[in-house]
């Protein structure tokens, strides 16, 4: 269609600037792969399985546990055709017990249609969390379980988890086929490593993928053969990437919002189900509407304690949204605003907390605890995570996270490899020194969008490399600028500005270490 300069009137501002390039295709492309992601998964968690068969069961929760890893590969795979990582303080620290319990739920069902079977063996001594995202876990196990299982030519197929403290953990993939050819065994044991990705095609290309990945998480893949028959894979792991925790595992109840009132501006059907059955567990009193205008009414008319709006929405976009209650008058204009979108890449946040969001949450929702206590920080309520109180009174620990995931950093210098491992750890400390010296200036003078501004990039910087002390700290800055509580910046920019510079240390001593290209 040729171009005439003019725009067509379909009822619904334009959500972003258009900009005719390549990386605009993408992010538009990003928006639908994203929100029709979210109905496939969103769907799959609506349906009610009790009154079907054992079988249908079993199914259902393979492709349930499939649609979910779908989902964060599609995410990843996007973010990074796009040049960004997609920060998220969960994202990169998997809770054993749960994830083991999702891997039986995909593969149980594909055992049983290859007439086989699939079972997890714990072990005397299983670690309570991994420092390493569950994505990257399903990708390196699942090829494993997927490529075991086509050789077991119907025998079972074992995911056995050994380890100590000190000595890291193994995850080890057994099965009863025929074993791996000689020529993949003797590839693996000469040169420590598979063939570079494309060197190849077939079950072959599986293991080159989870060569790369272990690499990149820190740990190593060897292949065997058993003496009684059938090949064994097995992800070691160094103990810096492993939680130990003897205690049982208390029950995670889902977050208290009872008492909070909040507005949801969604128009998708599937996405408001979801919500409202998320938030309705957690005791959370919500009033949900379906387009722009109607969220600026009901907004402009009732009090709520926080809004939740999706951006791409009928007759005015969740920008429009945010501006207009922003123009309020108070409370109305303070109200925390989060919004919910498939818009995740950097020009997208950005227009999106310059029209007022206080956080962003990507959608499809990947964690419902993490949701609730994304919505407890923003509403000044204790979320299990230490606040501006415990950081004025000096009690800062392990529990506000760790100070440098090591095995993070690591792995996020693999992935830039030898050649750009410089100029990664260049920009870094570029980054890092550059918002240090404008909060420098920006917390005495208390000037709250430069404060606000300044530290959303440290929580993306810090979130990436694995200071997740900092990226908190960071975080508790932010919702204090946002809530102008003035007298608290000094005390709480002190131990971040302590972290930032420690980490800036960090960097600059690996910088050091670098190998010139």
């Amino acid at each position: 269609m040729k171009d005439t300069g003019e725009t067509r009137d379909t009822g619904q501002q334009d959500t972003f600037p258009r900009q005719a390039t390549v990386l605009e295709t993408l992010q538009l492309f990003t928006h639908d792969i994203r929100s029709a992601m979210s109905d496939v998964v969103g769907g799959l968690r609506l349906i009610d399985t009790h009154d079907l068969s054992a079988e249908t069961r079993t199914q259902i929760d393979r492709v349930r546990a499939a649609g979910d890893t779908l989902a964060a590969l599609v995410d990843a795979a996007l973010m990074a055709a796009a040049g960004e990582t997609r920060i998220h303080e969960a994202e990169a620290d998997t809770r054993m017990d749960a994830w083991l319990s999702a891997l039986a739920g995909r593969w149980s069902g594909r055992a049983q249609a290859e007439r086989s079977s699939f079972s997890v063996d714990p072990g005397a001594c299983m670690p309570h969390r991994l420092r390493l995202a569950q994505v990257t876990l399903d990708r390196i196990v699942g090829n494993l379980i997927g490529n075991a299982l086509n050789h077991a030519r119907g025998a079972p197929v074992v995911l056995v988890i050994e380890g100590r403290p000190g000595a890291g953990v193994k995850l080890r993939i057994v099965d009863g086929g025929k074993g791996y050819p000689e020529a993949v065994l003797r590839e693996v044991s000469e040169r420590g490593e598979a063939s570079p990705i494309g060197a190849g095609a077939g079950s072959g290309l599986g293991l080159r993928i989870v060569a790369e990945l272990s690499r990149q998480a820190g740990g190593h893949l060897t292949l065997e053969n058993a003496e009684v028959g059938g090949g064994v894979a097995t992800l070691h792991l160094p103990d810096q990437a492993v939680v130990w925790d003897s205690a049982p595992a208390a029950p995670c109840a889902p977050p208290d919002l009872s008492g909070l009132r909040l507005l949801v501006a969604e128009d998708n059907l599937t996405n408001q189900t979801i919500l409202r059955q998320l938030l309705g567990k957690m005791q959370a009193e919500v009033v949900f509407v379906a387009d722009g205008v109607a969220a600026l009414e009901v907004a402009a008319r009732e009090v709520f304690d926080l809004a939740l709006i999706d951006i791409e929405m009928p007759r005015k976009s969740g920008l429009e949204v945010m501006r207009g209650i922003r123009a309020m008058e108070e409370p109305r204009a303070s109200m925390p605003l989060i919004a919910l979108t498939a818009y995740v890449l950097r020009d997208n946040r950005e227009a999106i907390y310059a029209a007022g969001a206080d956080g962003i949450i990507g959608k499809p929702i990947a964690s419902g605890t993490a949701f609730g206590r994304a919505i407890l920080r923003h509403v000044g309520r204790p979320d299990g995570m230490p606040g501006a109180a415990e950081v004025l009174g000096g009690r800062i620990d392990d529990s506000c996270g760790v100070k440098l995931d090591h095995a993070r950093f690591a792995a996020l210098m693999e992935v830039a490899g030898p050649d750009g491992r410089a100029e990664l750890l260049e920009r870094l400390d570029e980054d890092l020194r550059a918002v240090r010296a404008a909060l420098d200036i920006a917390v005495p003078d208390k000037t709250i969008g430069e404060i606000r501004a300044q530290t959303h990039i440290l929580i993306a910087l810090a979130g990436a490399v694995g200071a997740d002390r900092l990226a908190r700290l960071a975080e508790v800055l932010n919702i204090a600028a946002k809530r102008q509580r003035l007298e608290d910046f000094a005390g709480l920019y002190g131990p971040c500005r302590a972290e930032l510079g420690d980490l800036i240390t960090h960097v600059a001593a690996e910088a050091r270490a670098a190998p010139v290209a």
